[in-house]
């Protein structure tokens, strides 16, 4: 327990120093009592208030997530419930869209390689079909082994593009910064439009 706590005052501290703001200035802008941030930061407070901790997320830009798992708030306090607003900080939320601009990085990425590998085995397929053609003008035989031998080529070009997106590239999912919605039993979902519809309608 001790090594948990002295970790988040030890995150605390210096999250702060590095901003250049006393205890004083991080307890007012934070809205909570001085004493108290010198309680956090030298492990005296076992698990600070999830308002408390809220305040000094969003004064020092901390992970809200990070501070209240570095006080041992469980799963539960941390992910479950109606209202998830004191329990993310404007870093939560940064931090959940970099992971989906990353992600997105990625798949363009991924998409570009792919058109290469198209490309290169179109010009293959091109390449035996001029071949066959040719060899039909100037009437001359082109054996099976040599189409063969092409056609394996090719295959061995294509492979990449059968493989899947490696799902450790895949966005984290934060469902306290992008809670499930929930959708009634008198409704249903028009899956072609994207809306909500009334089934009394």
């Amino acid at each position: 327990m001790k090594k948990t706590t002295t970790e988040l005052g030890k995150v605390i501290a210096e999250a702060r120093e590095k901003l250049g703001i006393s205890q004083r200035e991080l307890s007012r802008r934070a809205n909570m009592d001085c004493a108290e941030v010198s309680r956090i930061e030298a492990g005296k407070r076992l698990k600070p208030n999830v308002l408390y901790l809220k305040g000094i997320a969003e004064t020092l830009n901390l992970s809200m997530v990070d501070l209240m798992k570095l006080a041992e708030y469980d799963d539960i306090d941390i992910n479950w419930g109606k209202d998830f607003i004191d329990r993310r900080s404007t870093a939560d939320y940064q931090r959940q869209i970099k992971s989906y601009e990353q992600f997105y990085s990625d798949a363009l990425e991924h998409i570009e390689e792919k058109r290469k590998v198209d490309f290169s085995v179109k010009g293959g397929i091109a390449d035996l079909i001029d071949k066959i053609e040719l060899a039909k003008i100037e009437k001359k035989e082109i054996s099976n082994d040599e189409i063969l031998e092409r056609l394996k080529e090719i295959i061995v070009l294509i492979r990449p593009n059968l493989e899947k997106l490696d799902k450790s590239k895949y966005p984290s999912f934060d469902k306290g910064v992008f809670p499930k919605m929930e959708i009634k039993n008198n409704v249903k979902y028009n899956f072609i439009s994207g809306k909500i519809i009334d089934k009394e309608e």
